[in-house]
């Protein structure tokens, strides 16, 4: 509390303040603690008290006359004179915080100002008396910025007593969870228990922190609306001035985008996993096939099997299961790996028929394909895998969207490009229309203008990763094809493509004619065959040196170096297997390139990809066979070549 004051209250004002004026001012103020500082109307001083003399560093006699207004921080000065406006009213009166420059640099003063009246009453002069505030106000704005960030923190914060229950969440808590502090106060149970999985972790956690550890984990919990997300959580005690805990502090960061981001990279590692476990299996796989259909080749065209009709049926069905399992590996690898884009004359009418067969294998049963294929469909110049891509995504997509089962409907038609101006189509131009259908759950209007985001996926719960429909809309985009999504939740959804036909597109496939052996081109020039599968090198030699040709066989790569390096040996072309034991074929190759220049190669692989294709363009080679081949195409293609040599 201020002392009293003896000139306010004085009945005589005038003769106070000509006292004061004439420096004898003897009152409770001179010796306070408080500051005491009188002024005139103009604001020049009149007299300070010891304390304001102390507090602002110069001898009581050395004020007289100053302005008091120097020593208000500029920012201060428009509020305090308005205030001392003020002091012209009753009760003539007032009281604010300001900054001004003391002996220690800025304080902020508590001042009480007051009025001095003469008899006429009219203002005499001013008195004001203060106290430096600066640790409380600093205090005051400290405990504003505590709060401000907490109640501003991107962390969700809450707080609970020592049995867990809610004191305070602060919004982000609230945002994040949609509980409010009121919801949480109404639960029965400690809202920390839903981080444990058993009442003993929850026990043993408790006790830890009340005996003053600290925990950190991560919990997934559900939110209000029923979604759920993933927290990362750090829970300390908070304890008062005597060290005794009081309360449980608990943090919680958001990282429910962190655990999506790091399901897809695991999923993307597992991809390339598989991808390169496909391409590993490929080569042996491959050989194998090509030792199947080769050897079906050469019986069928045995005197004895084309006599016999039984067992020339028998190696028919030999050699198609064979084709299909070729597909099947090609399907496989083109799932797992980055296949090479190579557009070509495509049937899609077939395509559509080979897919619905082993998706109708692998499907649920209570899955039914429906396919409607117009007639004489025109070809497509596309990318045959990639055309797979959509599809098996797309019906995939449908499958996920039938939990219950349903019709999946394949449709193909032909449309004038008039007929699409709402998507913006060429009407100079006429598409292939290729409509897979859903008897599922439909997708909301909202998500439709989602699907095809990168990493936009409704099936997080189930491992979706956002990519499937992506890659759909890639694709379709580099084929200058356009998309329609149509959707009736409840109903179904149907995905429309729409592909342009190329003028240059022929009508019909050509398909090759079965050779039989005689047939195959021979010559009489030496071919080197390296490959390390035993009996593909054997079912070479027995093709082509019947067909005229001197054959060297390498085993390895190692084996194929020894040969090329050796002049002695005449060659005068390469089969050249790529996955090889002990070297590389690209280094044969290069070894190649280098000690026999202008030797032509076939390069032969399972599982050649775009780097490596790339790095044999780079070097020089164009010819490129990919296994398990037929013998005719193997035998047609080295004639081409060293016939261009």
């Amino acid at each position: 509390m201020r002392p009293s004051d003896p000139i306010h209250r004085s009945a005589d004002p005038s003769a106070l303040a000509l006292a004061i004026i004439q420096g004898d001012w003897v009152s409770p103020w001179e010796n306070s603690n408080f500051f005491a500082v009188a002024r005139d109307t103009t604001g020049a001083i009149i007299s300070v008290n010891r304390a304001f003399a102390r507090k602002f560093g110069r001898p009581t006699g050395a004020w007289q006359g100053f302005d008091l207004i120097r020593l208000l921080h500029a920012q201060d000065q428009a509020q305090w004179q308005g205030l001392v406006a003020q002091l012209h009213k009753a009760p003539h009166r007032i009281e604010h915080e300001t900054r001004w420059m003391t002996a220690q640099g800025w304080r902020w003063i508590s001042w009480e100002e007051t009025a001095l009246l003469d008899e006429s009453g009219a203002i005499s002069l001013y008195r004001s008396v203060g106290q430096d505030v600066t640790r409380e106000h600093q205090a005051s704005e400290h405990a504003y910025m505590l709060t401000s960030a907490v109640e501003q923190s991107p962390v969700g914060i809450l707080l609970t007593d020592l049995v867990g229950a809610a004191h305070y969440v602060n919004p982000t808590f609230t945002n994040v969870t949609g509980y409010s502090l009121e919801d949480l106060m109404n639960r029965q149970r400690s809202v920390l228990r839903d981080a444990h999985p058993s009442d003993e972790a929850y026990h043993n956690f408790m006790a830890d922190i009340r005996a003053g550890k600290e925990w950190h984990g991560e919990a997934q919990f559900t939110r209000r609306d029923g979604g759920t997300v993933w927290e990362n959580l750090h829970v300390s005690a908070v304890r008062n001035h005597q060290g005794t805990i009081t309360h449980l502090l608990c943090l919680r960061e958001d990282i429910t985008e962190r655990k999506r981001l790091e399901a897809q990279l695991r999923q993307a590692q597992k991809m390339e996993s598989i991808g390169t476990l496909a391409g590993g299996i490929a080569h042996d796989f491959n050989n194998m096939l090509a030792i199947i259909n080769g050897y079906a080749e050469v019986c069928m065209t045995r005197p004895a099997i084309q006599q016999d009709e039984v067992l020339k049926r028998y190696m028919r069905e030999i050699h198609g299961a064979a084709q299909r399992a070729v597909g099947l590996v090609q399907r496989i690898l083109t799932f797992s790996r980055k296949a090479e884009v190579r557009v070509i004359p495509l049937h899609l009418n077939k395509l559509l028929r080979e897919l619905g067969n082993l998706l109708s294998e692998t499907f649920p049963r209570t899955v039914c394909f429906d396919l409607d294929l117009q007639d004489n469909l025109p070809q497509l110049l596309a990318d045959q895998n990639q055309m797979q891509q959509v599809i098996m995504n797309l019906c995939v997509n449908a499958r996920d969207a039938m939990p219950k089962g349903g019709t999946i409907t394949i449709q193909t038609r032909v449309c004038k490009g008039v007929e699409l101006a709402q998507l913006q189509a060429n009407p100079a131009l006429d598409y292939v229309c290729l409509q897979v259908s859903d008897t599922g759950i439909g997708i909301p209007q909202e998500i439709i203008q989602r699907i095809f985001e990168p990493f936009f996926t409704t099936k997080q719960d189930s491992g979706g990763t956002g990519l499937g429909l992506a890659m759909v809309y890639g694709i379709i985009q580099s084929h200058n094809g356009l998309l329609d999504v149509r959707s009736t939740p409840g109903v179904g959804s149907s995905f429309i493509l729409y592909f342009p036909i190329s003028a240059h597109a022929p009508e019909q496939a050509v398909v090759p004619q079965q050779r039989v052996l005689s047939e195959f081109p021979g010559g009489s020039e030496s071919v080197l065959v390296v490959e390390d599968e035993l009996s593909l090198r054997n079912l070479l030699c027995n093709v082509l040196g019947p067909c005229g040709y001197t054959v060297h066989t390498a085993r390895d790569g190692g084996d194929a170096l020894s040969i090329i390096r050796d002049k002695s040996i005449r060659i005068d072309a390469v089969i050249l297997d790529l996955n090889m034991p002990q070297v590389h074929g690209i280094e044969v190759y290069r070894d190649l390139i280098r000690v026999r220049p202008g030797t032509p190669a076939l390069v032969v692989s399972g599982n050649i990809t775009t780097e490596m294709q790339a790095e044999l363009t780079q070097l020089g080679q164009k010819h490129f066979i990919h296994k398990p081949y037929r013998l005719e195409e193997i035998c047609g293609r080295l004639r081409q070549v060293l016939d261009k040599h």
